[in-house]
């Protein structure tokens, strides 16, 4: 090849590489941040739907509600748990729990108890998903919407978890005519069923992005 032609065509193969460059780096870059971002996130709403599992539990516990489609939700997100449960002993008896049948596990939440806890539910968030919904982008469009679906349900969680809060502040008003009080305590109780019924909707939201194992849905 004439070296003068073999000069020109590296001079164009340099100019080619130096257009390309920022591109091929972007994309690498970009890939990098979007893996991240799942991990992360993956990892919050891993915890969050543990989190719901346990008041699913308490919740059907208090009002004597647990069903098949509930024990059906909660099984494998407390069976195939990895993360840091700061009451292990509980999760270990829950796990033994279930593992002696779905019958005997919803006929004990069931069984009239002598003295009930009150329930103080607290609400909970996605800090670092609410706070990153810039990096959305990186991730396709359904993944997208179900991510926006899960900050939904977690808003819609929380509100009910104000409304049974206050609910249960009413209780100890000793202001309340015992007709106030009843239709309180009414209130309560439905309340406390639509926080079930809320809880379960976000951790099936959840679902919808996270496997088993808390791994990111492809």
């Amino acid at each position: 090849m004439d070296e003068g032609l073999q000069q020109l065509l590296l001079v164009l193969l340099g100019g080619l590489l130096a257009t390309l460059s920022p591109g091929i780096v972007d994309a690498i870059a970009r890939k990098k941040r979007r893996v991240e971002f799942r991990q992360v996130v993956s990892t919050e709403l891993h915890e969050l739907r543990f989190l719901l599992a346990l008041i699913l539990i308490r919740v059907h516990g208090k009002l004597h509600t647990m069903n098949q489609e509930a024990v059906d939700l909660i099984r494998p997100i407390l069976l195939e748990y990895k993360g840091h449960a700061d009451d292990v002993a509980l999760l270990d008896a829950t796990k033994k729990l279930l593992g002696k049948g779905d019958a005997s596990f919803i006929a004990l939440h069931n069984a009239p108890a002598g003295s009930v806890t009150g329930l103080w539910p607290l609400p909970y968030h996605a800090p670092y998903l609410d706070g990153h919904l810039n990096e959305l982008a990186l991730l396709p469009v359904e993944m997208q919407r179900s991510l926006l679906r899960v900050l939904a349900e977690v808003s819609l969680f929380n509100e009910q978890v104000a409304f049974v809060q206050k609910a249960t502040d009413r209780t100890f008003d000793s202001s309340l005519s015992r007709e106030n009080y009843l239709a309180n305590d009414a209130n309560l109780k439905s309340g406390t069923e639509k926080l079930a019924t809320r809880a379960s909707e976000l951790i099936r939201a959840i679902n919808r992005v996270l496997d088993r194992q808390g791994n990111p849905l492809k």
